[in-house]
């Protein structure tokens, strides 16, 4: 009897070849090498987890087997996988928890910049005010972010863009994306309540650039890497991409729910919480039954995204740009700052902004439940949801501003409501794009259509006077200096580049588009760049001496231009004809 020696890969590639998880040897070899970095990723972030991040870190409680097993987890789950011979469940693994790991790279990047100001008890608890430099441990888990990275890319890779028989139910992009989006909200909020010197607390607006950086990028990371995961077309790559992703969410979560729970001098915060209810949520949806039905995968010849069905995104998206509304009316009218002795706080000159841009998000999602007007209003939510953060920005610029004073000043709900508009209108902008995605493969329109030269230009001229509109200050005043891009930088430049940054896309893709999307995106531009505007009129008289700025008149002209190119958009314009294999471009 011989006997057959197997390889390592040779193990890796033993699957029925008929089945979705099935890889050749060369798949299997990358794998392979996947799994090897993220064990030794794993490995680097449990020696970072054991060893100081600055010297002479104390910690507020005893973290390091919590912080040991939520690293050594996702290589655990995708080792079960490999075992189990689902390599593809395997890699989404590896792909879920490295979608996260930018952002949480990144929040411990400031321990380089400011330890006292990282408010990360699990890692380092300050007992007086010093800046102490980097330890090792901070060295290894920096390392461990970027093995971690690297895993989830060679994984992706051996999966490869090859065909995959059936596709996910439908009805699975709705929850994964709510689950996303409840994740986000929990990631922008407070780690945990308190009034400790040493232990500074608040929103992610409220912390340092770093850390609001991070927080950014955790919650763009989550919907996206989720809408990925479960249109993958393979079941078992959208199940490990879903458990990853919960993984990393639980790691994000997880210290900073013990650290409320066991640290001297702060409490329990509904941020970790709400982060945790997102990540089982994951968990939940990875489980699900995967529908699909012979017709939908013979449609589907190229196995690539099965998304759900316009009528239901257009809804879901209409149903959270009132939310979005709600909570810009509730960011509006409640204290941003509470001042003690029940006197009544500073006001920020934006917060009237806010409102406008929420009664406009919330109108647009009104009218998204309306199935003659949905079609064509969607794509200008698709571009007005980015006047929320812009406002919000300036609005939340006093909390933190009040905070940094160290004078008895706190937060008060008006941020909390402020940041749920941000993080509804992130997702209102998600779900439109989505629902985008499923109206151009479900058009029957298949021809070209010739361009409009005469909108070219107004288009050119209104996207070069955006980047002045919103790059410099549109209101100057004696004692007043705006923050803007180019110059005096601070929380709401964010905002302004933001809108800059969607009132530039809408333009790049209105010639692209058929003659109604066109006119819709540069509408919703035009929107975009019209809240800039109203900016003057709605703040200025707050603000002593306040009159227009160059940015204003910049403002004003990108608003004329736009709104020149979108009464010319009808006429024609370049547009890509629609792909028939299914795919959702």
């Amino acid at each position: 009897m011989t006997r057959t020696r197997w390889t390592v890969a040779d193990r890796l590639s033993r699957t029925d070849p008929r089945s979705p998880d099935a890889l050749d040897v060369p798949s299997a070899t990358t794998l392979l090498a996947a799994l090897v970095l993220g064990t030794l990723a794993a490995l680097l972030l449990a020696l970072g987890a054991v060893l100081p991040v600055v010297t002479g870190a104390a910690r507020g409680y005893a973290s390091a087997p919590l912080l040991i097993v939520l690293a050594v987890a996702p290589m655990v789950l995708a080792g079960a996988f490999v075992l189990r011979g689902r390599q593809a469940a395997a890699v989404g693994v590896l792909a879920g928890v490295a979608a996260l790991a930018p952002g949480r790279a990144v929040f411990d990047l400031q321990f380089l910049a400011d330890p006292s100001a990282v408010s990360r008890p699990e890692l380092y608890r300050p007992l007086e005010f010093a800046l102490p430099g980097p330890g090792a441990g901070l060295w290894l888990l920096l390392a461990g972010h970027a093995l971690t990275i690297a895993a989830g890319v060679v994984a992706v890779r051996a999966i490869g863009s090859r065909p995959e028989p059936g596709s996910v139910g439908r009805g699975l992009l709705p929850i994964g994306l709510v689950a996303a989006g409840v994740a986000a909200i929990g990631v922008m909020m407070a780690p945990f309540s308190g009034d400790d010197a040493f232990m500074p607390v608040g929103s992610a607006f409220e912390r340092p650039a770093l850390v609001l950086t991070g927080c950014l990028l955790l919650a763009f990371a989550l919907p996206a890497a989720a809408g990925l995961a479960i249109s993958s077309g393979t079941g078992g790559l959208s199940t490990g991409g879903l458990l990853g992703l919960g993984l990393a969410a639980a790691t994000v979560a997880l210290p900073e729910l013990v650290s409320g729970l066991a640290v001297t001098g702060i409490g329990l915060s509904a941020g970790p919480v709400v982060v945790l209810v997102g990540a089982l949520g994951f968990v939940v949806v990875a489980f699900l039954p995967q529908e699909s039905t012979p017709a939908e995968v013979a449609d589907d010849e190229a196995g690539e995204a099965s998304l759900p069905g316009s009528p239901r995104l257009r809804m879901t998206t209409g149903a959270l740009g009132l939310v979005t509304m709600l909570a810009a009316i509730a960011g509006t009218f409640t204290e941003q700052v509470v001042v003690p002795g029940d006197l009544p706080g500073p006001e920020s000159p934006s917060r009237w902004l806010l409102l406008v841009a929420g009664l406009l998000v919330g109108l647009l999602g009104a009218a998204m439940f309306v199935p003659g007007l949905a079609p064509t209003v969607r794509p200008v939510l698709s571009v007005a949801w980015a006047g929320v953060p812009l406002a919000a920005t300036a609005v939340l610029t006093i909390a933190i501003t009040a905070t940094e004073l160290d004078a008895g000043l706190s937060p008060g709900q008006g941020v909390l409501w402020t940041s749920v508009a941000v993080a509804a209108a992130v997702a209102t902008a998600c779900f439109s794009v989505v629902a985008g995605m499923v109206e151009r493969d479900d058009s029957e329109e298949i021809s070209d259509v010739a361009p409009g030269p005469n909108m070219i230009t107004p288009l050119v001229a209104g996207g070069i006077l955006a980047i002045g509109g919103f790059g410099t200050p549109s209101i100057v005043a004696p004692d007043y200096v705006e923050p803007a891009l180019w110059s005096n930088f601070g929380t709401p430049s964010w905002g302004l580049l933001l809108a800059l940054l969607t009132v530039l896309g809408a333009c790049f893709l209105a010639p692209r588009s058929r003659p109604a999307r066109a006119t819709a995106l540069l509408a919703g531009a035009t929107c975009l760049a019209a809240l800039r505007l109203l900016e003057l009129p709605l703040t200025g008289n707050q603000i002593p001496g306040a009159h227009a700025g160059v940015g204003w008149w910049l403002a004003l002209g990108c608003v004329v231009a736009l709104a020149i190119a979108t009464v010319l958009a009808p006429r024609g314009t370049i547009h890509t004809p629609k792909t028939r294999s299914g795919s959702i471009r």
